[in-house]
């Protein structure tokens, strides 16, 4: 079962990310099957970015997971994605026999060039009250139930360091419109290209071993307001991409790698994108 998602207040026109968790000794399994992510033989601490495509490939939401224990696992999404993917996956967790439900669990992030492979799990009073997932893109992550002490160190909003490290996000206007390579998941490590079969699967490996992807994940800066999944065209009219993310002033793009070199509008408006840039497999841009 599932419980409704109670929306947060929207920030800087998008809403922010939630954790939701997932419980059921078929949790994991149900993720191997369900996304992108290689779910298994894990251990608590385990931390994978996953995708949930439809038949056709197509994503409908990114996650970022984190294993507690056997039968616990916590997931971080969009709020109105997550509420999406929570009606998609109904029949899947009655036959998982698990349930997914939405936490009132804070997420604070900072700069940080710590790495690590795996989240800690702090514990107070045998209750978990913190998870904190080392960088690896420039940012940690501490996630903490409203019982937990705060941090009290200045935060930044965790949208400002996807971008920077050039992490695609599916937002509500966007579920179902990309393919995983459109967004470099396949590059990132979002996508696993050793696991078994998963839902979309067939798709993304054709397009992985046999073709090169049509569009690729850019960053550009624009001096008008953008909105995810706006067309792109180029100088004849023609689209050549669409917006993934908006920030003030820049967005990330999904974009025909030969469209980069000239005139990007966005459409219904006389704005160019300007400094173009391909972001690489990194997470950075050139």
């Amino acid at each position: 079962m599932t419980d409704v998602i109670s929306m947060p207040t929207e920030i800087n026109g998008q809403y922010p990310d939630i954790i939701v968790r997932l419980q059921g000794a078929g949790g994991a399994e149900l993720l191997h099957g369900q996304t992108t992510a290689d779910f298994k033989n894990l251990g608590a601490g385990d931390v994978r970015y996953a995708a949930f495509c439809d038949p056709k490939g197509r994503v409908l939401a990114d996650v970022r997971a984190v294993v507690i224990s056997d039968t616990e696992i916590l997931l971080r999404g969009r709020a109105p994605v997550i509420e999406h993917l929570s009606a998609h996956l109904k029949p899947f967790l009655m036959f998982a026999r698990a349930t997914m439900t939405p936490t009132d669990w804070c997420i604070s992030t900072e700069s940080t060039e710590r790495r690590a492979s795996v989240a800690t799990l702090e514990y107070e009073a045998d209750a978990l009250s913190a998870v904190v997932i080392p960088g690896g893109e420039g940012f940690s992550e501490r996630w903490t139930p409203p019982s937990a002490t705060q941090p009290n160190t200045a935060q930044t909003d965790l949208s400002y360091f996807e971008f920077q490290a050039a992490r695609a996000r599916i937002e509500t206007e966007t579920i179902g419109a990309f393919l995983p390579q459109d967004l470099n998941f396949d590059l990132n490590g979002t996508v696993s290209f050793s696991k078994g079969c998963y839902t979309g699967q067939e798709i993304i490996a054709r397009l992985h071993y046999r073709g090169t992807p049509k569009r690729r994940l850019h960053s550009a800066s624009t001096t008008k307001e953008a909105s995810p999944g706006q067309v792109l065209r180029n100088a004849e009219g023609q689209a050549v991409g669409s917006v993934v993310n908006v920030w003030p002033h820049q967005v990330l793009i999904e974009l025909k790698p030969d469209a980069a070199a000239g005139i990007v509008y966005l459409d219904n408006t006389d704005s160019t994108l300007n400094e173009i840039a391909r972001c690489h497999d990194h997470g950075g841009t050139s």
